[in-house]
């Protein structure tokens, strides 16, 4: 039988995690969650560990956000902070660990508090285990927020899914 693969998803809402292995089962495949609930503060670590990233499956210095959740003045500060710490080979072991500790602070503050991740209705896959089949299914009641990565689909709902029914399923991408 198939099943959610990765990360815990304890707290991430039960409708969400039921929704998923039924799409899971229906296509007997395993879907790998990399990030279920998360509190406000992993959401700022979460951010710096992949504000940039060489294979380019990152936040692309905070552009990926829109202005009313990361405002431009907070990005370019978020950004200033992740330079310091991770790019400036001038910077002291103490400015680095400072910098990144304003940075996830900040994040934090700005970004953490208004993810459905701390929600718990919100989960991070890997795309390659989400056939395009499976990803229509979970788009008919998910809404999938494009991150601007090329390895995870983060799919959130702020409403209640209800329990999948045959009917349902009737609507799904045949197997």
């Amino acid at each position: 039988m198939a099943g959610l693969l990765g990360v815990s998803t304890v707290g991430v809402g039960k409708d969400i995690i039921d929704y998923l292995t039924a799409v899971n089962n229906h296509y007997s495949i395993s879907i790998k969650v990399t990030s279920g609930k998360r509190n406000a503060l992993e959401q700022g670590v979460a951010m710096f560990n992949n504000w940039v990233k060489l294979s380019g499956n990152d936040l692309k210095r905070g552009k990926v956000y829109k202005k009313t959740t990361l405002p431009e003045t907070d990005r370019l500060k978020l950004d200033g902070y992740y330079k310091t710490a991770k790019e400036d080979k001038k910077a002291s072991l103490a400015d680095k660990a400072k910098a990144e500790k304003d940075f996830k602070k900040l994040a934090s503050d700005k970004v953490g508090t208004k993810s459905k991740h701390v929600k718990g209705r919100a989960v991070d896959v890997v795309k390659v285990t989400v056939p395009m089949k499976a990803y229509t299914a979970i788009t008919r009641k998910m809404k999938e927020v494009k991150e601007g990565r090329k390895d995870i689909y983060h799919f959130e709902s702020t409403a209640t899914i209800p329990a999948v029914t045959e009917a349902m399923k009737k609507t799904w991408p045949a197997k």
